[in-house]
């Protein structure tokens, strides 16, 4: 085997062994999860969310409605989407919620959706906090910290 067949050899142990020697990241895209709401009823009556997913809801009856949230639980409303009814002209039969993590922690909420300023129906709300986990380098393999100016390698 000549020098060519070497350097093939070492470049195919490369190629092979750079993946299992870099760090592993996992991640996911935003999902977009809809809830319908008809004449007499919603659908799903419960949802459950990542952090940075959004929330859309979609009305499919004749009049308006209102959504409302409380986020942090004191009573007073934070975050608020209107929908028009469904046969107007325009994209505003629905609306949606940005579930982002700087906003929304993760637990549990109740979204009142409101028909002609009463309560109408209610949405369970479960956000759940998007963890990305980054693996290191496999098992046996030590990473060397960089050398200061002057420092030997042991």
């Amino acid at each position: 085997m000549g020098i060519e067949g070497f350097m093939r050899y070492g470049l195919i142990l490369a190629i092979l062994f750079l993946p299992i020697a870099s760090p592993i990241a996992f991640a996911h895209g935003a999902n977009d999860f809809s809830i319908i709401m008809r004449g007499n009823s919603i659908e799903p009556r419960e949802a459950e969310v990542l952090q940075n997913d959004t929330l859309t809801f979609h009305n499919t009856a004749d009049h308006n409605r209102t959504i409302r949230v409380d986020l942090d639980g004191d009573a007073i409303y934070d975050r608020r989407c209107d929908t028009e009814p469904k046969n107007s002209s325009s994209i505003r039969d629905q609306c949606t919620f940005s579930i982002d993590a700087s906003i929304w922690e993760a637990g549990t909420y109740v979204l009142r959706i409101y028909a002609n300023g009463t309560i109408w129906e209610e949405l369970n709300l479960t956000v759940v906090h998007d963890f990305h986990e980054e693996l290191g380098p496999p098992h046996g393999i030590h990473l060397q910290q960089p050398r200061r100016h002057g420092e030997r390698r042991k």
